[in-house]
């Protein structure tokens, strides 16, 4: 993949100077601050400013990150690229968010995250957890807002894939999805999680505010889907 990936390691870059490398189903660019729809985060959305104004409404990761935009810029432009931070920066709380419900959700209550959903009004979590109660969730959403109040930094490293795999509770997900490389990106909120991933997270959790269940669905006999909001 040629594409730079500069919102991993800063996801609070809201502009950056980029070249169109190819123009295929879409744009290829050497560097890039949009996010590529997957693990369950949506897409950037935003602008292209070179000799117009190239409206990015949608990031796909392939063999390259293609940036869909109306009209096309031409090979070889230089474009300013200007995401739509509002939509990024609720992503990014809302992801945080997951991680430490995800977090306190398996560590004290003993369900496994199954998939995920990030929203700009809401989240939703799949569990693998069979005795969901109105009880849980509210002591859920307490230890959550607790843990989120500690103004706990996230920080992102650099671990290898045998080190992380082993860590007691780092794995959240089934390993297959994960990437295969032997060094993955690791996401660390404090004292309360640490998982591999590849999103866009807040710098510490005082950013997120408190989340609110407000909903929680059966999906089959094990399976639960809870829906969460955050305070604006």
């Amino acid at each position: 993949m040629r594409t730079v990936q500069v919102y991993l390691e800063d996801s609070y870059l809201r502009e950056l100077e980029a070249e169109v490398v190819e123009i295929i189903d879409g744009v290829v660019l050497d560097r890039t601050i949009f996010y590529a729809a997957s693990g369950g985060q949506p897409t950037d959305t935003g602008s292209m400013v070179g000799s117009a104004t190239y409206e990015v409404k949608e990031v796909a990761k392939r063999e390259e990150i293609i940036h869909k935009t109306e009209p096309l810029p031409s090979l070889g432009e230089r474009v300013k690229l200007i995401i739509d931070w509002d939509r990024r920066y609720m992503h990014m709380r809302q992801h945080t968010a997951i991680h430490v419900v995800s977090s306190i959700a398996m560590k004290e209550f003993g369900a496994m995250i199954t998939g995920n959903q990030i929203g700009m009004e809401y989240s939703r979590i799949d569990f693998n957890f069979k005795d969901w109660n109105s009880e849980i969730s509210h002591s859920l959403q307490a230890r959550v807002n607790e843990e989120l109040r500690r103004n706990q930094d996230v920080s992102v490293l650099s671990m290898k894939r045998d080190d992380i795999l082993k860590m007691d509770g780092a794995l959240k997900v089934d390993e297959r999805l994960l990437p295969t490389s032997d060094v993955l990106r690791v996401v660390k909120i404090g004292d309360v999680d640490m998982q591999p991933d590849g999103g866009t997270h807040v710098k510490n959790t005082s950013e997120v505010g408190e989340i609110e269940i407000y909903k929680i669905e059966n999906k089959g006999k094990n399976n639960k889907r809870m829906y969460f909001t955050i305070q604006r």
